[in-house]
């Protein structure tokens, strides 16, 4: 009889690494509690010290079923980097002050801020998707998270700036993206967190990489004015985002800075 043809190894490594999402019941209850475990562990240890069993036993989950869920602990990182990813798509699209808008540079300032504060107040965020846990499955879920930012962020300024015709904007903000990450993942690998100068650093530099393709200053929209104006805020959703959004969100988002109702008060920012 002849012997069954060996499974590649490319098809063992891309099994061993995905995580398998449950889609009800119990098992959405398990994964997430797996992942809380996995997050919560990842605090105070290093990733290759932590293993599946001490996952299952701080979730409280058979060992059996974390295996079910996650071959392997770098597939628990996989989930993780989805988890984080979600994250940090929910904090660029929380409302900006229209005040805190003078042109593009600071609607980059804000969001690196935002999340340079996510990065450094969670470090099991940090770990996997600047440490570089989590292997190759991860590293392709922070690209696809990239591409989906880069096609957002021409859109996001168009919303607020009359924006030039820009070719391969996507491309461009991608690579923006790329010099933001190299050098938040050398404060990272030096530091332990992303410091004020590395802040500072990959901001000079993004900004310098784009100012090769857009002038230092946009003609804002009416919309922007008008918001500045009323001392409202404004909503830059990334496309394709998850948040809930409110009948006040909507009736914000929907205002185009057409003379009528004045938009609702604008939201608490802190």
């Amino acid at each position: 009889m002849q012997a069954p043809a060996p499974i590649p190894e490319t098809s063992r490594k891309k099994r061993r690494a995905s995580p398998r999402q449950p889609s009800r019941g119990r098992g959405l209850a398990r994964y997430a509690a797996l992942l809380d475990a996995a997050h919560d562990l990842l605090k105070r240890e290093a990733p290759d010290a932590i293993g599946l069993y001490q996952i299952a036993e701080r979730a409280g989950v058979p060992p059996a079923s974390a295996y079910h869920f996650f071959p392997t602990k770098e597939a628990a990182y996989v989930g993780l980097a989805e988890r984080y990813c979600d994250e940090i798509v929910r904090i660029h699209s929380v409302p900006i002050p229209a005040r805190d808008i003078a042109n593009w540079q600071d609607v980059f300032r804000i969001d690196l801020r935002r999340a340079m504060a996510y990065f450094n107040s969670e470090p099991s965020a940090m770990k996997i998707l600047y440490g570089g846990y989590g292997g190759v499955e991860a590293r392709n879920i922070d690209k696809i998270f990239s591409r989906k930012l880069a096609q957002a962020n021409y859109s996001r300024l168009d919303k607020i700036f009359h924006m030039p015709v820009m070719r391969d904007a996507e491309k461009k903000f991608e690579l923006r993206l790329a010099i933001l990450d190299s050098i938040w993942e050398v404060s990272v690998r030096r530091h332990g967190h992303i410091t004020e100068d590395y802040f500072t650093e990959a901001l000079d530099a993004c900004n310098a990489y784009i100012r090769l393709f857009l002038p230092e200053h946009l003609e804002p929209r009416e919309i922007l004015v008008r918001a500045m104006e009323r001392d409202a805020v404004v909503h830059l959703h990334l496309p394709g985002d998850q948040i809930e959004i409110s009948p006040r969100d909507i009736e914000l988002e929907h205002w185009n800075g057409d003379d009528g109702p004045s938009p609702p008060p604008p939201f608490a920012y802190s």
